[in-house]
């Protein structure tokens, strides 16, 4: 027979452990850019909002996203030009820039800042600062190496290469290793689930519109460098003298298509295989020994004929329709985003940005590239791993 003292002692240990993950919630932590956020998406309709219903479903227990701070245009935030550029968007000791505070979609309007690792400090300062992990859901590096260079049918291959080699794998594998030292290491059975990217135009998008109005878009932000400048002004000009306005579509083929088309259709393939490369490779330094293999690759099951500008049959990407010289924004939160745009950015003053902003969800995925691009893919990587 067991003493009262023994009894008391075993009571007050069992007091005293943490309690079993089925009496707690399941904690998913989502890191990162307009992939993660779900450009130009109803909530009910982006990835993570299906990736939550599921897991609710099939660990019957309560599943919380406790993450609030992703958004369209984050950078990782390792000494990129938003970080080091602009005194104007970060200062050491104070908040970085950000429109999150503009309502329920707020995140839809393309702002480098917060970082995605001013994302994960924000976890330290949040009332859930002391609630284990168990899933990261990560996107990152497409902002750092800035869409209107990886579409740049002109730029140096190089200089891209170098570009993804430095943000999609070293930055990256260095922020893999910050949330293994903040999630994973004070929870072991946390698991990282690392988002890539696909071809936003392919070989299939003979459906183009016009190049001029198309190129004027891509490169509606004001360039960083006097090369930058340079490659802008020679962009355009190429672009102005290749088509009008209203060009007759669609082409009967790649082949068909200008030459300004082809390369940047070229381009999108460079940055698709080798960010693809570069990501897989940041994994596998991130579960390099001695560390547990906690995080793994996805990639999003986005066709090349379903890519912007592709016909027939459905793309899984958002487009956008250019009439009488105007860019008008096909997805589904347009109107909401549209005064948001206008709140921040004056035509006068910054004509440029207010574009980017009104077209911010061109070449992202769909409700159906949300479902079956990423949701499924994801599910399929992590299913296993957090039953």
């Amino acid at each position: 027979m067991i003493d009262r003292a023994t009894f008391v002692r075993s009571l007050t240990a069992a007091a005293a452990l943490p309690a079993p993950p089925a009496q707690r919630s399941f904690n998913v932590l989502i890191l990162g850019d307009s992939i993660a956020w779900g450009q130009g998406l109803k909530p009910e309709h982006r990835w993570r909002t299906l990736l939550i219903d599921r897991l609710g479903e099939v660990l019957k227990r309560e599943v919380r996203e406790i993450s609030g701070e992703i958004h369209s245009g984050a950078t990782i935030g390792i000494g990129d030009y938003n970080q080091i550029g602009d005194p104007g968007l970060y200062q050491p000791g104070k908040r970085e820039k950000s429109y999150l505070d503009k309502g329920p979609y707020g995140g839809e309007i393309p702002s480098a800042t917060p970082t995605v690792l001013a994302q994960l400090d924000a976890l330290d300062a949040s009332p859930d600062k002391d609630a284990p992990i168990d899933l990261v859901v990560i996107s990152a590096g497409i902002n750092d190496v800035r869409v209107t260079r990886l579409l740049d049918p002109y730029a140096r291959d190089r200089f891209i290469a170098d570009l993804i080699q430095l943000h999609c794998r070293l930055h990256l594998t260095a922020l893999l290793d910050r949330v293994r030292t903040r999630c994973v290491e004070r929870n072991p059975a946390c698991r990282v689930a690392v988002l890539s990217y696909f071809e936003m135009v392919s070989a299939d998008s003979t459906d183009f519109p016009s190049l001029r109005d198309f190129i004027a878009a891509l490169l509606s932000q004001p360039p960083h460098t006097r090369a930058e400048a340079r490659r802008k002004s020679e962009l355009q000009g190429v672009a102005e003298a290749t088509q009008a306005v209203n060009p007759p579509k669609p082409y009967a083929s790649f082949a068909d298509l200008p030459d300004v088309a082809k390369r940047m259709i070229e381009a999108a393939q460079r940055f698709y295989a080798e960010s693809e490369k570069a990501i897989g490779q940041a994994v596998d330094d991130a579960n390099r020994p001695p560390f547990s293999q906690a995080f793994v690759h996805v990639t999003p099951r986005i066709a090349l004929d379903q890519a912007v500008f592709v016909t027939p049959g459905p793309s899984a990407l958002w487009a956008v329709r250019f009439t009488d010289g105007s860019i008008l924004p096909l997805d589904e939160v347009a109107a909401l985003r549209q005064p948001l745009c206008l709140e921040i950015y004056s035509p006068e003053h910054d004509n440029a940005s207010l574009n980017e902003c009104r077209i911010a969800s061109l070449g992202h995925p769909n409700v159906a590239g949300a479902q079956r691009g990423y949701f499924e893919a994801l599910w399929d990587a992590i299913a296993s791993l957090v039953r």
